[in-house]
This record gives C-alpha cells, sequence and structure tokens, in this order.
C-alpha cells in the first residue's frame, strides 16, 4: 500500500473519529486503535513491536483530538474546569507510571474487568426511562477530591489499552460527581486531552528494542499519528457543534453503542 494511500486513510479515519469525539467527549482510541491494528503491519515500522506502537500512537492521537474538542467545549462554556482538574491530577500520575509497567505486563484481567463495567454501563444508559429529563443536573454522590482516584484508575486503563478514558471519564462525571451529560463530555475532553499528552510523551521517551522506524519516536508513529491527530483535530469542530444542539438522551444512546463496541474490541483482543 503506497504513502499517500495510507496517509489518506488514516486522515479521513481521523476526521470521521474526530467527529464522534467532540460529540461523545472521547479522545477516539476506540476507532484509532483497531484501525492502527489494520495498517501499520503495511508500513515500515517493526512488527514485533506493533502493539505498543498501536498504544503510543493512538494516545499521541487521541491527545491532539481531545485538545481541539476541548478548546471547542471551553470556548462554549461547557467544562466543569474543578473537576476537570482533580480527574487530570489522577490520570495523568498513574498514565505516565503505567506506560513504564505495559510492556511488562498482562493487562488480560484489567481488560476484562474495564469489559464489565462497559456493559453495566451501557445497560444502565440504554434502560434509563424516555421520561427522564436528561439534560437536568444529575445528583453528586461523590465529594470533587474523589476524581483524583477515579483519574488515576483510568489513566492505568489509558496506558494498558490506548484508549482515552472517556468511555469512562463520562459516566463517573454524570453519575457519580454530578455533571449534566452535555457538560460532562466537555469536562472529559478536557480531561482526556491533558491526560493524552502526559502519555505519549511517555511513550515517546522509551526505547524500544526492535528497528525505529523514521519519524518514530519511541512507540509514538508519526506518520500514522499525524495524520490521524490533523483529521480528528478538524472533526471535533462539528462534533461539538452536534452535541450542543442535540438532546442528551440521543447522545447517550450513541455513548451506550460506543461502549459496546469498545467490549468488543477488549474482548476481541484476547
Amino acid at each position: 500500500m503506497s504513502f499517500v494511500i495510507l496517509s489518506l486513510l488514516f486522515l479521513l479515519t481521523g476526521f470521521l473519529t474526530g467527529i464522534f469525539a467532540g460529540m461523545l467527549g472521547i479522545g477516539g482510541g476506540v476507532i484509532f486503535v483497531p484501525v492502527l491494528y489494520l495498517l501499520l503491519p503495511f508500513t515500515p515500522i517493526d512488527k514485533s513491536q506493533v502493539s505498543y506502537i498501536v498504544i503510543g500512537t493512538s494516545l499521541f492521537s487521541a491527545a491532539i483530538t481531545s485538545i481541539s474538542s476541548a478548546a471547542n467545549h471551553f470556548l462554549r462554556n461547557n467544562v466543569e474546569k474543578k473537576k476537570a482538574l482533580y480527574l487530570a491530577l489522577g490520570s495523568i500520575t498513574s498514565s505516565i507510571i503505567s506506560t513504564f509497567l505495559v510492556i511488562k505486563v498482562d493487562p488480560f484481567v484489567l481488560q476484562l474487568i474495564f469489559a464489565a463495567v462497559f456493559i453495566v454501563i451501557a445497560a444502565k444508559m440504554l434502560a434509563e426511562g424516555s421520561g427522564e429529563k436528561t439534560g437536568k443536573q444529575s445528583t453528586q454522590l461523590l465529594k470533587n477530591y474523589y476524581g483524583i482516584l477515579f483519574g488515576f484508575v483510568v489513566g492505568i486503563f489509558a496506558a494498558f489499552t490506548g484508549l482515552g478514558g472517556g468511555v469512562l471519564f463520562v459516566p463517573v462525571l454524570t453519575y457519580l460527581l454530578g455533571v449534566e451529560f452535555k457538560k460532562a463530555i466537555g469536562t472529559s475532553s478536557l480531561v482526556i486531552s491533558l491526560t493524552g499528552v502526559a502519555a505519549a510523551v511517555a511513550y515517546a521517551f522509551h526505547k524500544p528494542a526492535g528497528i525505529i522506524a523514521p519519524l518514530q519516536f519511541g512507540y509514538v508513529y508519526l506518520i500514522a499519528g499525524l495524520p490521524l491527530a490533523l483529521g480528528a483535530a478538524a472533526g471535533a469542530y462539528f462534533g461539538v457543534k452536534i452535541v450542543l444542539g442535540s438532546q442528551a438522551k440521543s447522545i447517550k444512546k450513541v455513548f451506550s453503542a460506543l461502549l459496546i463496541i469498545a467490549v468488543i474490541k477488549i474482548l476481541f483482543s484476547f
């Protein structure tokens, strides 16, 4: 497959992913990861290192995507800044630490746990009654500082899977920290951007054991990561516009479908 065709495929994938990222407060890793697994073997990277390069490159692209998405949400006052800060404190710390463990630890049990969590959250969102006022403020069950703990756990998940963590940040913000669903999406985008940057930098500073391809920094491969990120940054603008003009209930259904896709991806990765 030629360099031009690969670049166009990465760019198009990024754009479509960016729309969903802006809509759902995710970094885009749910789509980036399987696409990278599919297309990276056609590039000159060391095939024995592909799993780690997928994770590092996905986190890099997700970080850029979320920066664009978060900026758009921020300008529209759709972010809970204080709650984002608490979550980011935990997730940045754990995502950096976890990058040093991910190449040594089998994440099998961790991924099974998160697959179960996704199923429960998706079922809850799908089961919510049609009469529910999904746009209202949720009841805050936990104090804001608990966000550090949840952020720490999600940061581990992000580093082990290459997913940005929005699939968990949004439910935590909505059901535990009392954030209205649309604002949870904007807040999640901000947290993911900070977490993704920290994790991507950590992966970039690792020294792979195998051959290093041109424009590969550690486990971040820019030939794939940059077109994914640029396309997604453009798509995120449209995604934010869509979410702010849509009903929260409809967005929850889309988010539930995304969680189910994430479960399928996790289970088939074993």
